[in-house]
């Protein structure tokens, strides 16, 4: 199996864990009030979105140390994941009001 078709299977497994297990996720939070919906869509702007793309640099790394990924492709995507992951903090940082 080619690099290629071995990421396209995982990427594919791995949105479909998280179809699953979404729902069940969003429906937990219990958001009552728009305030809540703001505090939520900040926490989200400033804690997650940059952890989960540190985790998927991380990922990135350690795919290419396995060989699974070429040095230009885990760049290109480390590098598109700091610029999403500081995007996301700063417009957190200008304040999300409802």
């Amino acid at each position: 199996m080619s690099t290629i078709q071995y990421v396209k299977k995982l990427s594919t497994y791995s949105l479909l864990c998280l179809g699953a297990v979404l729902p069940t996720m969003t429906f937990a939070v219990g958001i009552d009030t728009g305030e809540a919906a703001m505090t939520s869509i900040q926490s989200w702007l400033n804690t997650w979105i940059p952890v989960a793309c540190a985790i998927c640099i991380m990922v990135c790394a350690f795919a290419w140390m396995l060989h699974l990924i070429s040095i230009a492709w885990a760049s290109r995507v480390a590098i598109g994941l700091i610029f999403i992951g500081s995007a996301s903090y700063l417009v957190s940082l200008m304040g999300v009001s409802g």
